[in-house]
């Protein structure tokens, strides 16, 4: 007991000194509801012994605290932001309204407190929480302004699992960094290109934690702007994968290797059993990454990579102290966890079709998703309440894409036709999708229609969904509206309902074939209000949105072009 009680001491010391120069790994607070307040807030935080970086933090000087919510609750978030420019803060994962999301559309203004509320609906997994604001998501969460969430539910509550936080379950963390020679976060905007040479781990620089020698849990999360992991234990022993990004799986997954890109989240279960005095690595083994994921070994044609960088080398994440079991330790691993029930492709209302590639030929051109950058003025896709989806993510430009989607878990389908291995089995809300890879998964859309606020979806590297590698999409009740398509003759349809709008309009359309597509706005003088969208179309049914909110009453043209044809439809606006 005396070297456990030692051992808890030394979790919640931030910066001890330790041999081979190495701190004890911080352990976040938590925080349980149900009202949370949060403040973002400058501040500095100590990475080096004596030295004052200057960060951003919830509550603190790094990182935010742990959120524990139970599944069921209605919970009240009271985020202030206090950082002195706009920001938002988005509930990765969560299943909540798009009004509650905090996606870019949700700013919270220097000054203001932010104040979403809803009910807790996920199974029992790890998010997190970070800023979501367009085109500085990137420098917010490099500066530290992100935290964990821990959903519980009664279906994990009975299982013989670790489950007490900072002792055998242990919030994971992990960021690189780049330091200037002040030793000040030194922050690259614009490209994937925020890759640091040091790792950070729950704000601890060199991090240690002392576990018993028994069965632990870590909750890893790859919380970096650009850089994928290969994470797995220096003696290459092997652990136990127990969950993904939206809860448990049905049976642990055995593995020595885990890959995790940005945004991606895994729970492991370590059997240390035995192993009192041992001490252990958590490695990234990134010289076996796939030529071209971010953090791997370089590409033939890439820049050379500057001194001291760890691209393509093993390194080490976090260091493992195993002291003595304490009585009522977790000895032994369930062989099963919960039932999950697969989404039958039958049951797909329609496939949806996602390009990742650039607006335009040539190199140096903008990432993009079906050739369009992100525009906070338009909506990109529509999705009907109630519908089964099936998404096809194809990758057709440069290196590794993580896709990720708001609102909803998935069940990825198959890699190139290929059903995933078992530790991709299980509900994702990010996928990594290599150079020319095809991927689809299937997700149902069962609550929180909004005609106004829009989800996202986007790459998961920060830098290209600032660039504008992201989209934007509505969830509507097509039974809230009368909904008549008045067609035109022959097999192109084009329709505007409703119609007269008053703050949106959905535009449908039918194409033959795919097509290259062009949607525009005109007033009645032919003076162009807005453009929707530029980009290609499969063959089918298509929709977009106007949010018609923005322009006076009156009469405006949407005109539709594509390769081969042009129509042109009236529509009125009323307040």
């Amino acid at each position: 007991m005396i070297a456990r009680s030692f051992s808890l001491l030394l979790l919640f010391v931030i910066s001890v000194p330790w041999a081979h120069a190495q701190n004890a790994l911080a352990i976040p607070e938590t925080m349980e509801g149900p009202v949370y307040s949060l403040t973002m807030a400058p501040s500095t935080h100590q990475f080096f012994d004596g030295v004052d970086t200057d960060t951003y933090g919830f509550n603190g000087s790094y990182l935010g605290p742990t959120l524990i919510l139970n599944k069921g609750d209605f919970v009240q978030m009271h985020v202030a932001n206090q950082i002195g420019e706009p920001t938002t803060v988005h509930w990765h994962g969560m299943h909540v309204s798009p009004e509650d999301d905090g996606g870019p559309h949700s700013i919270i203004q220097p000054g203001t407190v932010w104040q979403p509320d809803f009910t807790v609906l996920d199974r029992a997994t790890t998010f997190w929480y970070h800023p979501h604001l367009h085109e500085r998501t990137g420098e917010h969460v490099y500066r530290g302004l992100a935290g964990m969430i821990i959903v519980r539910d009664p279906v994990e509550a009975l299982l013989s699992l670790p489950r007490t936080y900072g002792v055998d379950d242990i919030p994971v963390v992990i960021q690189d960094r780049q330091f200037n020679n002040q030793q000040q976060l030194a922050f690259r905007p614009g490209g994937a290109g925020q890759q640091g040479d040091t790792i950070v781990v729950n704000g601890t620089v060199d991090p240690v934690v002392t576990l018993g020698a028994s069965v632990n849990r870590l909750r890893l999360l790859n919380g970096a702007n650009s850089r994928v992991y290969q994470l797995g234990l220096s003696d290459n022993s092997t652990f136990q994968m127990i969950g993904s990004d939206g809860g448990l799986l049905e049976a642990p997954v055995e593995l020595e290797r885990i890959r995790l890109a940005p945004g991606e989240r895994a729970e492991i279960l370590i059997d240390l059993g035995g192993r009192t005095g041992e001490s252990l690595t958590l490695m990234s083994y990134s010289s076996e990454l796939t030529r071209g994921e971010p953090g791997g070994v370089p590409l033939a044609n890439d820049p050379p990579l500057p001194p001291g960088s760890i691209n393509g080398t093993d390194f080490a994440i976090l260091q493992i102290s195993v002291s003595e079991a304490a009585s009522g330790d977790i000895q032994a691993i369930p062989q099963d966890l919960v039932t999950l029930e697969d989404l039958p492709e039958s049951s797909a209302d329609r496939v949806r079709h996602m390009r990742l590639d650039t607006s335009e030929p040539g190199p140096g051109a903008p990432l993009a998703i079906n050739g369009s950058v992100f525009n906070m003025n338009v909506i990109n896709e529509v999705v009907n309440l109630g519908d089964t989806e099936i998404w096809e993510i194809v990758n057709n430009r440069g290196g590794p894409h993580p896709f990720h989607i708001h609102d909803v878990q998935f069940q990825i389908l198959d890699r190139d036709g290929i059903p995933p291995p078992p530790e991709e089995s299980g509900w994702k809300d990010v996928v990594l999708v290599y150079p020319g890879e095809r991927v689809r998964f299937i997700t149902e859309f069962l609550d929180f229609a909004d005609p106004d606020t829009p989800y996202m979806y986007h790459c998961h590297l920060l830098g290209h969904e600032d660039d504008g590698m992201m989209g934007a999409f509505l969830v509507i009740d097509p039974s809230a509206t009368a909904i008549e398509r008045e067609g035109l003759p022959g097999p192109f349809q084009l329709a505007t309902y409703p119609n007269p709008a008053v703050d949106w309009t959905t535009i449908a359309y039918d194409l033959p074939t795919q097509s290259t597509v062009r949607i525009e706005v005109f007033d009645t003088v032919g003076r162009s209000v807005e453009l929707l969208f530029d980009g290609v179309r499969a063959a089918g049914a298509n929709e977009s949105i106007w949010k018609t909110g923005n322009v006076a009453p009156g009469t405006y043209f949407v005109r539709i072009k594509t390769d081969t044809d042009e129509w042109t439809k009236a529509l009125q606006v009323t307040r």
